[in-house]
């Protein structure tokens, strides 16, 4: 959740707006902490802050759809959100999850006539702080560092998408799952055991991965029997890191 003191004094009528919260930036503030966001001066943290606005979303609800407008940039307070597009042949294809401490539409908020390049739907109730994109989008013209940053943050963005890119050129299915659970364990092994919540239910893991639902159970079930992990529900318990990636290679 957020620790903001600037979202706290929203709507505060009796605090002035010429009045600068001091923002604590707290490890416990998901928006502060986010690489986006991180490297903003408090003034201006405080001024997106004191702008944005607090959206409560239900199960299945929209929060926006593939090309519209990017008038604003989010972060993920609570819940869980799947990001998808539908193909020529109307079938939804998964992009990917976002769930607490992510940011969606940052990108397309950086650009001068940018579009959602996927729609954001509710997989439960969540919550989001949505903030500006213009008033962004002046801060990183006024200051040259900022240029840099978000120049930097992009190509992290790049890097990331080439690495789904190269998952699902995988042509074989438990190639395309083992590589999809590595990249979500942490980069270095904090245990012999090593513990993971799913982003998805495994349908649209499936999904995703470009294979049947059967196929993804019977992947696991194998991977279960070899005693690489186990499997309940959405909880994966890797048991050998180094079998699983011996997998993938």
């Amino acid at each position: 959740m957020t620790s903001c003191e600037a979202i706290r004094f929203i709507g505060n009528r009796e605090r002035r707006l010429t009045d600068t919260p001091v923002c604590p930036r707290l490890e416990s503030c998901v928006i502060h902490c986010h690489r986006f966001l991180t490297n903003l001066d408090d003034e201006d943290m405080a001024s997106l802050c004191r702008t944005s606005k607090s959206i409560q979303l239900d199960p299945q609800q929209m929060l926006f759809r593939e090309n519209e407008k990017a008038s604003r940039f989010f972060v993920v307070l609570s819940g869980r959100m799947k990001l998808v597009r539908i193909n020529g042949q109307g079938r939804e294809c998964i992009l990917g999850s976002a769930s607490e401490g992510d940011v969606l539409g940052e990108v397309a908020a950086c650009a001068p006539e940018g579009t959602y390049p996927y729609d954001a739907q509710c997989l439960e109730s969540a919550e989001v702080q949505a903030f500006s994109a213009r008033s962004l989008k002046e801060m990183i013209n006024a200051r040259s560092d900022y240029v840099s940053d978000a120049l930097g943050y992009m190509s992290e963005a790049v890097h990331r998408n080439v690495n789904e890119v190269e998952i699902l050129s995988r042509p074989s299915a438990q190639d395309r799952l083992v590589r999809f659970i590595l990249q979500l364990l942490p980069e270095k092994a904090g245990s012999a055991t090593e513990e993971i919540e799913l982003p998805l239910p495994k349908g649209l893991i499936a999904s995703r991965l470009a294979m049947q639902p059967e196929t993804l159970s019977r992947l696991l079930t194998d991977l279960r029997r070899k005693g690489v992990l186990d499997v309940d529900r959405r909880r994966v318990v890797v048991h050998d890191r180094q079998a699983l990636e011996a997998l993938s290679l």
